[in-house]
């Protein structure tokens, strides 16, 4: 092999390493679904629209990134800042040792013929703060660019038309911590992408959101996403989403109408009221969860297992054996909440329920059928399924390790198609890194040629 060939088959090696990522996750295949409860293989697919698999290898791999958590983030962010110092350090190593002076050449003090003058090291400084700064500002837009641009989504495919996926927490830009251009319209946009048939409105205090939200639901619950009524609201000073519509809880509601009263929404459950439903959201302490009873009516059906925020993901991961074993000891519900407020473009997780007959339900019927399901059936309503991501479960050194960790995870979870786009585009990007390398080294020869003289 020559040594034309060697230079570029070397810096061709990054699309190469892609290739080979590839080619070994389609060896050791590891589904995208599973049951966030027994961590088994869910029985659904997801869906993939044409425009995400011409766009697969971002799209992807922002998705990866969208449902890890906050130490995972750290993980990341902090193995990335350390590669990057390592290869400038070995940039700057390799410059210096082929350096026609060597590292040791001439004076300290800048007098010989041979030293680093002190305007060439302060031009060194410069220049390596700007890559710094450049380097910073690429991932910082990464991220960002996750979070805030138009993309498209994956959903879920239940293949049962009696299966409901509902989402039991999201916000609008009546939540004092949404995006303020997220209404109640882009909300049932998100959800629709994400696979979801229907969504509750759970804004912190307000039912403003939920205002909006109504007039524009379908006829029939089947005929697209519905939004429900709800809110989040504090019941013994922790965040509690409250389900249905406002005049089941308004009068127990203090002057901030922040916190509710459980005394009143038991005294108003016992003079023949609807019963209320209410779900524990995370994160949050496990020790104040208090289950719904005939004899307390003020306590929750349900507990979130998958919150789709970084802080609800590191809790629910962490402490997942012990929110189960909460709520088989209280018979309560299971759920997932996106906790959506109006960032990012992935979705965690989905609580699927069997309610037949729902698609031609309105959706008043729909949200009292969803409340009667997890008042009656409790811990075996709803079943939470997630996305599946590598968590560290407390270990230092995969917590060190998430970033190869999650990149090789990711290119195992790939469906066939998406293998496929890698593949294109890793093709595409050998092309133009070839080419880029014929166009320097035809400038170089042009350069070596003598003028005539």
């Amino acid at each position: 092999m020559s040594w034309r060939s060697l230079r570029t088959l070397w810096r061709c090696r990054w699309p190469a390493a892609a290739v080979a990522l590839v080619v070994a996750g389609a060896f050791w295949p590891q589904p995208v679904l599973q049951d966030a409860a027994t961590l088994e293989a869910a029985p659904f697919a997801r869906t993939l629209g044409l425009a995400y698999l011409a766009g697969a290898p971002l799209f992807g791999l922002w998705d990866s990134l969208s449902v890890v958590a906050t130490s995972q983030h750290l993980a990341v962010v902090g193995a990335l800042t350390a590669w990057y110092v390592v290869c400038r350090l070995a940039a700057c190593w390799r410059r210096r040792r082929n350096s026609p002076l060597g590292a040791g050449a001439g004076a300290v003090d800048g007098s010989g013929p041979g030293s680093r003058r002190p305007r060439s090291r302060l031009r060194g400084v410069v220049v390596e703060t700007l890559r710094g700064a450049a380097a910073t500002l690429l991932l910082v837009g990464f991220y960002a660019g996750g979070m805030l641009l138009p993309r498209p989504m994956t959903g879920i495919d239940l293949g049962d038309p009696d299966l409901l996926a509902v989402d039991f927490h999201s916000h609008t830009n009546h939540s004092h911590d949404g995006w303020e251009a997220f209404t109640a319209a882009r909300n049932r946009a998100w959800h629709e992408a994400g696979g979801f048939d229907a969504a509750y409105v759970t804004d912190h205090y307000t039912w403003e959101g939920v205002d909006d939200a109504l007039p524009a639901n379908p006829a029939r619950a089947g005929d697209r996403t519905v939004l429900l009524s709800g809110a989040e609201l504090r019941l013994r000073d922790h965040h509690t989403n409250v389900l249905g519509d406002r005049s089941r809880y308004v009068f127990a509601l203090d002057d901030t109408w922040h916190h509710l009263n459980g005394d009143s929404l038991s005294a108003a459950h016992q003079r023949g009221g609807r019963p209320p439903a209410m779900l524990y959201t995370i994160p949050g302490r496990l020790d104040g969860i208090v289950a719904f009873s005939q004899e307390f009516p003020a306590g929750v059906v349900g507990v979130e297992l998958n919150d789709g925020a970084p802080r609800g993901l590191e809790q629910s991961r962490e402490q997942r054996g012990e929110i189960l074993a909460l709520a088989d000891s209280l018979n309560l519900a299971v759920v997932a909440g996106a906790n959506l407020h109006g960032w990012g473009r992935t979705v965690a997780a989905w609580s699927v329920m069997r309610l037949p007959g729902w698609q031609g339900m309105t959706p008043d019927a729909l949200g009292a059928a969803v409340e009667v399901a997890l008042h009656r059936d409790r811990r075996d309503a709803v079943t939470v399924v997630e996305r599946r991501m590598p968590y560290h479960d407390g270990s230092g050194v995969r917590l060190a390790a998430t970033a190869p960790w999650l990149l090789w995870e990711h290119f195992r979870m790939l469906a066939p198609l998406e293998r496929l786009s890698w593949l294109a585009w890793a093709g595409l990007w050998a092309a133009a890194v070839r080419r880029r390398g014929a166009r320097r080294g035809a400038r170089s020869s042009d350069g070596s040629r003598s003028p005539p003289g």
